[in-house]
């Protein structure tokens, strides 16, 4: 995964680089759900595949390290302790972002040692666990609006040997009890903005924030088409606004990093 997206122009050598290297994912993630039919068949029907399962070992990878969107949650249900394989019907709820936004967003997020990070929206943890990786776990905050996935995340992430604080919460106003931050990230439902986090961030924090619509596994979760999906990041107060078609996301964006600085539209936020 990491060689595809540093020939894809993604990811450059660096912290960030390290420590996708370092992560395994199968930790982090070790369930996903695939579908089984095509995107306009109803119901939807998805394997869970789990990685204790022998017999998964064999298409999870695939599903882990391939670069796009893991669905971790089916229908809000826990993900702790579930059994079971097929699933029909309903929808998903949680997933990672898909990897080529996601280098990007933590490249653009500078991470040094010793930063406090406040990760809101944190889902699978992906950006927890660099973060922790990189600056260590102790200035850490990882928030989700959903106690499963949070009660997920920390298991997971203590898994791994980090202890940051994971806390359930809508993230409308960041988590003032440990700020502040010298870096803040905030995924947020497309059609929504994420709240200006007031008295969280150190006046020198840098923050980005990307739309959930921009993750490739958005059509699985409602079923149609979005033709045109745009993301956002957000940095040292300039606002930089990333526009890409569908396709172009879905196939890991050829070159973001260079496709991104060619699409820019800047603003002051």
């Amino acid at each position: 995964m990491v060689a595809r997206l540093e020939a894809a122009g993604a990811l450059v050598p660096g912290l960030v680089r390290d420590a996708l290297l370092a992560l395994p994912r199968e930790v982090l993630m070790p369930q996903a759900y695939v579908r089984r039919n095509a995107l306009d068949e109803r119901p939807p029907r998805w394997d869970l595949l789990d990685w204790s399962e022998p017999g998964d070992r064999e298409e999870l990878p695939a599903v882990l390290y391939g670069g796009e969107s893991v669905l971790i949650q089916h229908d809000g249900e826990p993900l702790v302790g579930r059994t079971g394989r097929a699933r029909s019907g309903g929808s998903i709820t949680s997933m990672s972002t898909v990897m080529s936004l996601t280098a990007l967003l933590l490249q653009e997020l500078d991470l040094r040692p010793g930063h406090r990070v406040l990760d809101i929206g944190a889902g699978a943890a992906v950006t927890a666990a660099v973060a922790c990786h990189i600056g260590g776990d102790t200035g850490v905050v990882a928030l989700d609006r959903n106690q499963h996935v949070a009660v997920a995340a920390q298991g997971r992430l203590g898994a791994l040997g980090y202890r940051p604080a994971v806390v359930c919460g809508s993230g409308e106003d960041g988590w003032p009890e440990r700020a502040p931050y010298d870096r803040i990230r905030a995924a947020h439902r497309s059609g929504t903005t994420p709240g200006r986090t007031p008295g969280v961030a150190s006046a020198r924090a840098a923050a980005v924030s990307c739309a959930l619509s921009t993750m490739h596994g958005a059509e699985e979760c409602n079923g149609r088409r979005v033709g045109h999906r745009r993301y956002r990041t957000r940095r040292d107060g300039r606002g930089v606004q990333l526009s890409c078609g569908a396709t172009e996301i879905r196939t890991g964006l050829g070159n973001p990093l260079r496709r991104a600085r060619r699409a820019v539209t800047r603003r002051k936020w």
